[in-house]
């Protein structure tokens, strides 16, 4: 810190301004709140992950891990029901993946009717006068739809960390 002429405090480094980052709750196992929860995990993942790279602080020691987003009553049943495990060992990567594996499956072993789906959910804004970002929105909402209708079993997300990435190319 510095003083100018007039005796005020001149700051030499930015002060960091944080904003308050939740992890998001796990309250229910059904597809619909496991999809909406793994947007959110994302989003919170990606906001400590910029925040690593602004402070320097270790990711590993600010997130909060799977298991504590979990509510307790539902990590229990979890673990000793669909992991068949005692609650102490069940780890993140358990967690993980049971929440991949079950996103990724058909809700009820029922496939919607495609044709129907997109004619009613997937249309171009022409009010945007653009091209590119006419059709980049269309990419977007198109995205949108599958997470929302958890298809990505189906279609795939197109994300490059999906396992079938490589083969959809």
């Amino acid at each position: 810190m510095t003083t100018d002429a007039e005796g005020d405090v001149e700051m030499t480094v930015p002060q960091p301004v944080f904003e308050v980052v939740q992890a998001p709750s796990l309250n229910a196992w059904d597809q619909a709140s496991l999809v909406s929860w793994v947007r959110q995990r994302r989003q919170y993942e990606a906001k400590l992950r910029n925040r690593c790279a602004v402070t320097g602080e270790e990711y590993d020691h600010i997130v909060t891990s799977i298991r504590n987003s979990i509510e307790p009553r539902i990590l229990d049943h979890l673990a000793r029901f669909v992991l068949k495990k005692q609650p102490s060992a069940v780890t993140d990567e358990d967690l993980g993946l049971a929440i991949t594996r079950r996103c990724s499956s058909l809700q009820n072993s029922h496939i919607p009717d495609m044709d129907q789906l997109f004619t009613e959910h997937l249309r171009m804004d022409l009010q945007i006068e653009d091209t590119e970002a006419r059709i980049l929105n269309s990419f977007v909402l198109f995205d949108r739809i599958i997470e929302e209708h958890d298809l990505s079993g189906i279609l795939g997300s197109g994300r490059e960390d999906e396992a079938t990435y490589e083969a959809a190319l």
